[in-house]
């Protein structure tokens, strides 16, 4: 097996760039670049025995559709059998990261879990589990929950985690995520697995009771609603949660209704960030070495945790730290008595300006002397500040309100006003000579060699009989339809164990208008579907009779053999040819129908076997 490094190209396609951190012990993850859809993705590498198990697990939740669930974009292995699975990049902040900054609060946290029980009960109904639920699988990106590790992890995990029912699992997953957001203790299945990664930070385990039951949430968290707590006890009782939910759905019910997700709203008061306020001016120079002003204590993003943090609850303040405070007060005299310097006399102030560095503006005669102050009268100061003191460094402060500096003189400008009227006149000047030059103008001449319009005959000429100079009208134009595909079926599928193969239930990628997405039928072992059959077709119905002249197919997997037919199985033969990453095929002349045929006579190869991704088709 090759060296796999930053640089390299797996299966001609994917760039691996920057290794990507994991939490499971039998894979490697790698930042990379889609070369053919020019897309940033995640290329997890998969190892040991369950690998296989991983791959098809991956390929069923590739047919799962839900902006909350990270989606799974490609899964195989290359010519040196490095199997791997291709997702969309993960992004967010990790349930792990957010509760080791503080504790959540309840509806944050019901609203995280409740978001990704949707999401779940989305692939319940698919048939397809996550069975390997964990605080590094849920991340909340903006307001946004996505859930990671749908298939893989669990295929991953499939020795530990498949043990019993799969939607029930997920039930209990949920549970505990909502149980580890509130108390950072995790009531779950067991993280010291041998498919978590050694270096993996684990969480405290919940504490147990005499008979084996979880530790009632409402003993940790302060009045929490008793919805939450008896749904907790149902789930985490001592009979292992035969009482509780038996599937996602199950807890989508329970923890509805929840309000908008964020991280920020979701920690405590004295973790989050303060908001900036105005820059004051600096009091360092107020104090000597007796004393320093209170400083606010950085927030580090992580908080250290003990068991009196834990049974305090989450609205508790953890030992060690002080209470948290709401507005900051300055108190000169519990920090080395010092007291406000007072402000200078009037006479201090330079020649020409009074007492606030202002100039001078001297009397104009009319003016009513009285309103100056009279020499001895009591020092004023600006409207702004309250009476206080001076600070030296240019600013007044309040004794009660902190410092403030003060307001810059404004600034004279350029009045606008003349220009605008400027404009407006020369606007409504050209608006009149062009409205009388359109006036005075002639009409424009007739086109000397249009055809005159035919008319017809007022009066009715008998039966049989042609009145001379009539004309018959011309038919109305007929308006040409589009050709749009309202819907598809599979042509020529085969049931195996119950099932059908091929996916029928993705044929409508084929036509979404999402290139990203693709239909992808069985990988075989042989081209010809694997000696089961000869062929398979897509048949795309029209919403109505349209005329086509071009079928353009994009696809992932270039080779193999494709035909284009009119109408169904069986229709004639309109084009042929290969496919490639654009196939293009131009009709000789237009082709009316209600439908058309993608009919498959050869799969493409790829590196697992033969199978076609079909991304888009376009008919036009």
């Amino acid at each position: 097996m090759s060296t796999v490094e930053p640089g390299t190209v797996l299966v001609e396609r994917y760039r691996l760039g920057q290794q990507s951190s994991t939490d499971l012990a039998a894979a490697t993850a790698w930042e990379a670049h889609d070369l053919i859809l020019d897309r940033e993705v995640r290329v997890t590498l998969v190892t040991g025995p369950y690998a296989g198990d991983a791959l098809d697990s991956a390929r069923r939740a590739a047919l799962v559709t839900d902006p909350r669930l990270v989606r799974v974009l490609d899964a195989g292995s290359d010519s040196d059998n490095r199997k791997y699975v291709v997702t969309e990049p993960h992004t967010g902040t990790t349930l792990t990261e957010i509760v080791s900054s503080g504790l959540v609060d309840e509806q944050q946290a019901r609203a995280i879990v409740g978001e990704a029980a949707a999401a779940l009960s989305v692939a319940h109904a698919r048939g397809v589990h996550h069975t390997a639920l964990r605080p590094e699988a849920v991340r909340v990106d903006g307001h946004q929950v996505r859930l990671t590790g749908l298939g893989l992890d669990g295929g991953l995990a499939s020795g530990d985690t498949l043990n019993g029912k799969p939607a029930q699992l997920d039930a209990q997953g949920l549970v505990a995520l909502l149980y580890y957001a509130m108390t950072a203790r995790w009531p779950g299945q067991d993280l010291e697995a041998d498919w978590i990664a050694k270096d993996t930070l684990i969480p405290l385990p919940a504490q147990l009771d005499a008979s084996g039951a979880v530790a009632p949430l409402s003993t940790l968290v302060p009045h929490v609603d008793t919805t939450i707590d008896a749904l907790v006890g149902r789930t985490f009782n001592a009979s292992g949660g035969t009482d509780g939910p038996m599937n996602p759905d199950d807890v989508t019910t329970a923890l509805a209704p929840w309000g908008e997700v964020s991280v920020v709203a979701s920690l405590p008061g004295f973790v989050q960030p303060e908001p900036e306020g105005p820059r004051r001016q600096s009091i360092a120079d107020a104090f000597s070495g007796e004393g320093a002003p209170p400083v606010r204590r950085p927030v580090s993003g992580r908080i250290a945790r003990t068991d009196e943090t834990i049974a305090t609850g989450a609205g508790a303040v953890p030992a060690g730290y002080p209470e948290p405070q709401n507005e900051y007060t300055y108190e000169p005299q519990a920090y080395g008595q010092h007291a406000p310097v007072p402000p200078p006399p009037p006479e201090a102030a330079p020649q020409g300006y009074d007492q606030f560095g202002q100039p001078l503006v001297p009397a104009q005669p009319g003016y009513d002397q009285a309103q100056y102050a009279p020499e001895g009268a009591p020092q004023q100061y600006p409207p702004q500040f309250a009476p206080g003191g001076y600070d030296p460094n240019g600013g007044y402060y309040e004794q009660d309100g902190g410092f403030a500096t003060q307001p810059a003189p404004k600034r004279g400008g350029v009045n606008p006003t003349p220009i605008v009227l400027g404009l407006v006149g020369v606007a409504v000047v050209a608006g009149l000579i062009w409205a009388i030059n359109a006036v005075l103008s002639p009409p424009p001449e007739l086109i000397a060699d249009a055809s005159p319009t035919p008319t017809v005959s007022a009066s009715a000429t008998g039966a049989g009989e042609e009145g001379e100079g009539s004309a018959e009208p011309s038919p109305p134009a007929q308006t040409e339809a589009r050709p749009l595909i309202d819907s598809a079926a599979l042509l020529g599928t085969l049931e195996w164990e119950g099932q059908t193969i091929d996916h029928p239930e993705a044929v409508e990628r084929a036509f979404d208008a999402d290139p990203q997405s693709f239909y992808f039928t069985t990988t075989y072992q042989q081209a010809a579907f694997g000696g089961f059959k000869d062929s398979l077709g897509m048949e795309l119905k029209l919403r109505e009779p349209a005329s086509v002249t071009k079928v353009e197919l994009l696809t992932n997997t270039p080779g193999g053999k494709v035909q284009i037919l009119k109408g169904g199985a069986g229709g004639e033969v309109l084009a042929e040819g290969t496919f490639a990453d654009t196939t293009t095929f131009d009709l000789t002349e237009p082709v009316e129908s209600d439908s058309f045929t993608i009919w498959i006579t050869e799969l493409p190869q790829v590196s697992d076997g033969f199978r076609l991704e079909l991304n888009e088709v376009v008919l036009s």
